[in-house]
């Protein structure tokens, strides 16, 4: 049977109580996200590069390494369970009881759920609400040009009709929940180069935005369990061959006696006959 088989049909032993593991799990995740965020912010510059295909490219490389970090932690996660279910299911094997602590080490898909949703849950119910109450974006002008109120800022006939824009409008509640979405979606702002319909587009697909890096994680914690079979197969079989070439080295040096020479079986007959003699 191939590693690779070998991998697939071994299935590990899930845990009975795997509660215990799982605030960890989500201080890590939670990690990985704060992280993701400060990596937006610091190449949210790449929004500025005239060149689209220069500006999508990198963003796709940034979101790529997000995503890659957040695979290679539920994959790392997920081996780890593996292990701990394979200790486990030998203790079972051997004494018929697995003490709680070892059985909450142990393998369950639910365990990379529950840490996701209490992490990911709250982004994406800010991001559900973002994407139902989208519009599209209109301009409305803001704030009056510098030469209009040093020039006309004396005469009331023209600066009264325009006191309404020198208000500047207070920001809502779904400003700032828009804001907190938009820090944890940095790299997907490159992939969107109009600016008219840039903000109505990531609002509208900000849930689904967010929700590539659980599934990321969650995909590669399922995956955990057949990468450590197959490591643990390649160990086996690391293993077998350095107890062969020991053998071999032990049977060569057996015929050699450490005389230098091979001599076949010949020195064991006359070691034989002197054993002989001397008893």
């Amino acid at each position: 049977m191939t590693e690779r088989k070998a991998a697939k049909a071994q299935k590990p032993r899930m845990a009975h109580r795997w509660g215990a593991p799982v605030p960890r799990m989500a201080c890590r995740i939670a990690l990985l996200l704060l992280g993701a965020v400060v990596m937006g912010l610091m190449f949210s510059g790449l929004s500025a590069i005239s060149t689209r295909v220069v500006r999508i490219l990198l963003s796709a490389v940034m979101l790529a390494g997000i995503t890659a970090l957040f695979f290679a932690e539920g994959l790392s996660c997920g081996m780890k369970d593996a292990a701990a279910s394979s200790r486990a299911a030998r203790l079972e094997k051997e004494s018929g009881a697995v003490p709680a602590a070892e059985d909450a080490a142990c393998w369950h898909p639910m365990k990379a759920a529950t840490a996701l949703i209490l992490v990911f849950v709250l982004p994406l119910a800010l991001a559900g609400f973002i994407a139902l109450t989208a519009e599209p974006y209109h301009y409305t002008l803001q704030d009056l040009p510098t030469w209009l109120t040093s020039t006309y800022g004396s005469r009331e006939d023209v600066m009264a009709p325009l006191a309404a824009y020198l208000q500047p409008e207070a920001p809502g509640i779904r400003i700032w929940i828009r804001m907190a979405v938009r820090l944890m979606e940095m790299p997907f702002i490159g992939f969107f180069p109009d600016p008219q319909k840039q903000a109505f587009a990531l609002d509208t697909l900000s849930p689904l935005f967010l929700l590539i890096y659980p599934l990321a994680y969650l995909a590669a914690y399922c995956l955990g369990p057949r990468r450590q079979a197959a490591l643990e197969a390649r160990e086996r079989k690391a293993a077998r061959a350095a107890v062969r070439r020991q053998g071999k080295k032990k049977l060569a040096d057996e015929l050699t006696r450490g005389g230098g020479e091979v001599h076949y079986g010949q020195r064991r007959d006359a070691d034989r006959q002197e054993h002989k003699r001397l008893v």
